[in-house]
């Protein structure tokens, strides 16, 4: 069929299929499927009404092949009206009719497929070009821009009219800037990328150019911001202010700055150093560990202090103690052994306990017993079947060079915020002393 000269220059129509985005014939194994059983079943039909003369049940003679032939016109006819009464509902329209009867007034600049927004899905398809036509309906408003920008992203988008910011006092925004407009898009709080970036800025600037006031003018961002945790609550900040130093000539105070030992041992994996009769509760993080012994001899800065290498082991394991000969089988969580047959408190001040197998094998300083009858070990009437031991294991940062016992070594105290003992001599404190 010989296409109408006029069809494209159609009042109705305008342009119709050089800028139609989906393709105007029926095609598609849909299309075909639907055909070929119409046909079929309107073949079926004839037979039913040829005279007995008529015997073939195939195609092949000459009067079956004008048969075929008309049967697929009319089942052809026949299809293209069932989708004609779809295309009656705006919700169930094809795209490609849809484009004719609203895309064309939507985007009337449109002369190919490039000038038309990139939209996946017909469902979706059918959706954008009715809400473009409530937005055209609604004006060129701020609202219906920033609605129309946000039509084809989830992202958050911000419309921005520089004219109100000029208006107030020390805006960097002056008269200059009445006539524009900043859109802002910002995925996941400013944290994420857009899905489809470059598409979505190409959909966005021919929705804007369908639906902006002519006179205006538009920035196109994405917007992304630095995230920052609280710093510091200010209705419970506070200082205070304290020269150690003073207070402890004043009060006489004789704090401990470093403790000392010589039975100091590099445990295996040589990143870990223990003394069991050393209590390190009061030594701090990034403190400095200093052996001066042997062939680890050196500084090394602490890491962590620990109780035991491995915090938790439910598997009761053989132990005995000494000086006071206790032995059973306990089991260790966080720094507190258990052993329900046992009675702690027979244990003596500074008693070590040893673990003769499993993963915490080695010595350990007991410090207190637990339970209602707990205290210091050695002093606490008990009785108690858990005892807390005392963290003397050290976890450096560099591995020692080899394993080794017997060493001698000082470990710095954090002694009211000085890791080191600060001399200060030459000043005059006779002002500490004066109200």
């Amino acid at each position: 069929m010989a296409e109408d000269p006029g069809f494209k220059d159609s009042p109705i129509r305008p342009f119709a299929l050089a800028q139609n985005p989906a393709p105007f014939p029926e095609s598609g194994q849909d299309y075909i499927s639907k055909v070929r059983t119409q046909t079929e079943a309107i073949l079926a039909q004839f037979a039913k009404v040829l005279p007995s003369n008529y015997v073939s049940q195939v195609t092949g003679p000459f009067y079956t092949l004008q048969f075929q032939a008309a049967a697929e016109q009319i089942a052809k006819m026949q299809v293209k009206a069932d989708e004609v009464f779809a295309d009656s509902d705006y919700d169930f329209t094809r795209p490609e009719f849809l484009w004719e009867i609203l895309g064309a007034l939507v985007f009337p600049g449109a002369t190919g497929r490039n000038d038309t927004p990139i939209v996946d899905g017909v469902v979706a398809y059918r959706t954008f070009l009715k809400q473009m036509v409530l937005l055209l309906l609604r004006g060129a408003t701020k609202s219906s821009v920033q609605a129309g920008a946000g039509l084809l992203t989830e992202a958050d988008v911000t419309v921005i009219e520089r004219f109100l910011g000029a208006r107030e006092p020390g805006s960097e925004w002056t008269i200059a800037d009445q006539f524009t407009f900043d859109v802002l898009v910002e995925t996941g709080g400013g944290t994420a990328f857009p899905t489809n970036p470059f598409t979505l800025e190409g959909n966005v600037a021919l929705i804007l150019d369908a639906l902006k006031p002519a006179h205006t003018l538009y920035t196109y961002s994405f917007l992304f911001r630095e995230v920052f945790g609280p710093l510091f609550d200010d209705t419970d900040m506070s200082w205070e202010l304290s020269e150690y130093f003073y207070d402890d000539f004043r009060k006489f105070c004789y704090g401990a700055k470093e403790i000392t030992g010589t039975a100091g041992v590099t445990l295996a994996g040589r990143t870990t150093f223990s003394d069991a009769t050393r209590s390190f509760g009061s030594v701090q993080v990034n403190g400095r560990l200093v052996v001066t012994s042997g062939p680890n001899a050196g500084p090394y800065r602490i890491r962590e202090v620990l109780a035991f290498p491995f915090p938790t082991d439910a598997t009761a394991r053989a132990y005995t103690t000494a000086p006071s000969g206790l032995s059973g089988t306990a089991t260790v969580a966080g720094d507190v052994v258990t052993d329900l047959a046992q009675d702690f408190a027979l244990a003596a001040e500074g008693e070590v306990l040893t673990f003769t197998a499993g993963p915490n094998a080695g010595s350990y300083r007991l410090e207190s017993l637990q339970g209602l009858g707990g205290g210091p070990v050695g002093f606490a009437p008990g009785p108690s079947t858990a005892v807390r031991v005392a963290a003397s294991i050290l976890r450096v940062d560099t591995r020692m060079p080899v394993v080794a016992s017997g060493q001698s070594y000082t470990v710095d105290v954090d002694r009211l915020g000085e890791r080191r003992p600060k001399v200060i001599s030459a000043e005059d404190v006779s002002v500490q002393f004066y109200l």
